[in-house]
């Protein structure tokens, strides 16, 4: 999904159905269509009427409820919307749009297009991991708005800042001992050096080991795509979408399951 405008607030992850009955979106439409016209949205408001926009129900992970204007286009049409996102002139006249909207009918925090042949992406639920800090939870939520404002490969660095401040968070609550520039993998071998549930993973546990070991591998993956493929530093190439959300994923899922083996 391509972000053309975001009126501020938390990410969208779920788009439902219509918002309004047909007749009455019709009405909406069409007078918002006008007075965005006469606001500085003309050209979002002709790519409207082209790609057959609908307003849908939208929700995120937080709870809350808003409009997206929402089209699905062909393959030619969302490169040229990619473009346009970049375009400080066509933010502007989408956020028109979005403006003339809500100030006639529902609430329209975004304006948003799909590839036609894009299957959703049921992405790794966000961790509320137990033991955290004003860090960690800074991290997750910036990650989460940025998957989908920006994409999945600028959120990198964010879940990699997430993981690091919860292991120093977890690792301090137990008073084990690290020097403050400790790496993320340095910190993830401590604790599973000295966190007796973690050593204890029950019946397999051969099997079992062999994939934390492999986790071990993923948390020192992550540190070099951070390093060189994120956000985080200037880099040439960046992460594809697809290899973003499988490291952005991968992480998640480390996190959920130490959250749920450290019983404090």
């Amino acid at each position: 999904m391509i972000i053309l405008y975001h009126g501020g607030g938390a990410g969208v992850t779920e788009l439902l159905g219509p918002t309004l009955p047909s007749a009455d979106w019709k009405k909406i439409a069409a007078a918002a269509k006008r007075l965005a016209k006469l606001r500085g949205g003309k050209r979002a408001a002709e790519l409207w009427d082209e790609y057959e926009f609908e307003l849908l129900e939208g929700t995120n992970y937080f709870g809350d409820e808003f409009a997206v204007l929402h089209a699905s286009v062909d393959v030619e049409a969302y490169a040229y919307f990619s473009e346009a996102a970049a375009n400080p002139a066509s933010k502007a006249s989408f956020r028109a749009v979005a403006d003339a909207i809500s100030e006639i009918g529902p609430f329209t925090r975004f304006v948003a297009v799909s590839l036609e042949t894009e299957e959703a992406v049921i992405p790794v639920e966000p961790p509320s991991p137990r033991v955290t800090s004003e860090a960690v939870d800074r991290a997750l939520k910036d990650a989460e708005n940025l998957i989908q404002t920006s994409g999945a490969s600028s959120a990198v660095d964010r879940v990699h800042t997430a993981l690091h401040g919860y292991l120093r968070a977890v690792l301090d609550r137990r008073g084990v001992d690290f020097a403050k520039t400790a790496p993320i993998t340095l910190l993830f071998s401590l604790l599973r050096e000295n966190e007796p549930s973690v050593k204890d993973v029950g019946t397999r546990s051969e099997d079992l080991l062999r994939m934390i070991r492999a986790m071990s591998a993923v948390v020192d993956a992550l540190n070099n795509i951070r390093n060189e493929a994120s956000g985080a530093h200037p880099a040439e190439d960046v992460l594809a979408e697809a290899e973003a959300m499988l490291a952005i994923n991968s992480t998640r899922t480390l996190l959920h399951y130490l959250d749920q083996k450290l019983d404090d």
